[in-house]
């Protein structure tokens, strides 16, 4: 019994246990990639719904671009005026770590097809977090959300204003989308007001940005993180929609450096002052719906 309890204890001196350091670090790197991969699949959510698109689009014929006026919302229609929009993504979420913006992983067994551009994320900057709004306060809302965005937004042309289905873990967290034309035709960006309550936050003011180069919906997306864990993503696309016939190419209308100045503004929360939800409400009565 001896020799079994000594050659037990010379196998175990083999095989030390590793730093706890190490697993700490790990578990918050695994937090942060889970947490990243469901805000991007948040995002290129819908697509059960785009199976659905596609027989409608091939029935419905091309999809236009409506209201170019800022008091007229409009926006992407599909089969009769009014009807709701879809602007998701050509493919499902919930991919595979290799494959970027939902697209399969591998290559579709042909070894002579180069792999999909993979997503990365880095922190590009470190803002100075002003203090937040005060006065009256009211919860966020998509109209809310539109009217504070189109304030931040450089000159130009508004229209397509739409709500999407937000993940957010409460209330208070929108996720809507306009298109800016600033005279080279318009190009789609959407906002989303994000937290999801899985802890591990970087410190308020860092800057990410998120390169998706094979999906034109999610191009590029900065999220600036605010105080309480909070986040804004501001996405800038490259096309406006998607649908039957493939995307419709769009110029990108915001540079990395004006998304961060827009996403990162301390007025932006779950709760908004009440001039921008109560102007809101009355300047967009009505807002298309996606489930992109």
């Amino acid at each position: 019994m001896g020799d079994v309890r000594g050659r037990f204890r010379d196998d175990l001196a083999q095989h030390p246990a590793p730093p706890l350091g190490d697993l700490v670090q790990q578990s918050v790197v695994q937090g942060r990639r889970l947490r990243r991969r469901r805000r991007l699949a948040q995002f290129g959510a819908g697509g059960s719904a785009l199976a659905m698109l596609l027989v409608i689009g091939l029935a419905a014929g091309p999809l236009g671009v409506g209201a170019d006026d800022a008091r007229q919302p409009g926006g992407l229609n599909v089969g009769s005026p009014g009807g709701s929009i879809d602007t998701a993504t050509p493919s499902p979420a919930g991919s595979s770590d290799g494959a970027p913006g939902g697209l399969e992983s591998g290559t579709g067994g042909d070894p002579r097809r180069p792999a999909p551009p993979a997503r990365s994320t880095t922190v590009i900057d470190t803002l100075r977090m002003g203090a937040g709004p005060d006065g009256e306060l009211l919860t966020t809302t998509p109209q809310g959300a539109l009217e504070l965005l189109t304030r931040l937004l450089p000159k130009g042309k508004t229209s397509g204003y739409a709500s999407l289905e937000s993940s957010g873990a409460g209330p208070g967290m929108p996720y809507v989308q306009l298109y800016l034309d600033r005279g080279d035709g318009p190009g789609m960006v959407r906002l989303s007001i994000y937290r999801d309550n899985l802890g591990g936050n970087p410190v308020p003011g860092t800057v990410e940005l998120t390169e998706v180069p094979d999906n034109c919906v999610q191009n590029q997306m900065v999220t600036v993180h605010h105080r309480g864990g909070l986040q804004v993503d501001l996405m800038i696309s490259t096309c406006l929609f998607w649908d039957a016939k493939g995307t419709v190419p769009a110029p990108p209308v915001l540079s990395v450096k004006e998304a961060t100045e827009i996403a990162g503004n301390p007025i932006w929360g779950t709760e908004l002052p009440a001039e921008f939800v109560l102007n809101g409400a009355k300047r967009f009565p009505t807002l298309d719906r996606s489930n992109g």
